[in-house]
């Protein structure tokens, strides 16, 4: 092999390394713009989704503290029939909401007024002593 067949050969070989390398570069940056525009895409829904849950938790919320819940506990027939402390434990429960408002433990002591009452008027009714009914209501909480 002579110098010149050498140096044709070396530049043969070094163009056809240097195009192949750089279409194999092309090919990988275009990928990549690919892979941006899909990743860009995917957020996107990805937030939508987001925002559709959100709107689905907030319409939750306003249905489990809408007021209209409290109609017939306190309508002014039950009030007369059977007292106000429904009423009350419905209302202490609509206001408990994420830290605003009242706290779990103070519609549970309305509750436990009110169903402790029952138990009393329950005894009363059926002829037993009311000691007898205050050690059970002390045994049951």
């Amino acid at each position: 092999m002579t110098l010149i067949q050498a140096i044709v050969l070396g530049l043969g070989v070094g163009s056809l390394g240097t195009t192949g390398i750089f279409l194999w570069i092309e090919k990988r940056a275009n990928r990549w713009d690919v892979i941006q525009e899909n990743q860009a895409q995917t957020i996107q829904d990805l937030a939508s989704l987001q925002a559709s849950i959100h709107k689905g938790e907030l319409e939750l919320k306003k249905n489990l503290t809408a007021p209209d819940l409290l109609n017939v506990a306190c309508s002014a027939d039950y009030l007369k029939t059977s007292g106000d402390l429904l009423c009350r434990e419905m209302f202490c429960r609509l206001q408990t909401r994420e830290g605003d408002g009242a706290s779990q433990s103070e519609c549970e002591e309305i509750a436990n007024v009110s169903n402790s009452l029952s138990v009393l008027n329950s005894c009363q009714a059926l002829g037993l002593e009311i000691e007898t009914c205050i050690d059970y209501i002390g045994k049951r909480k």
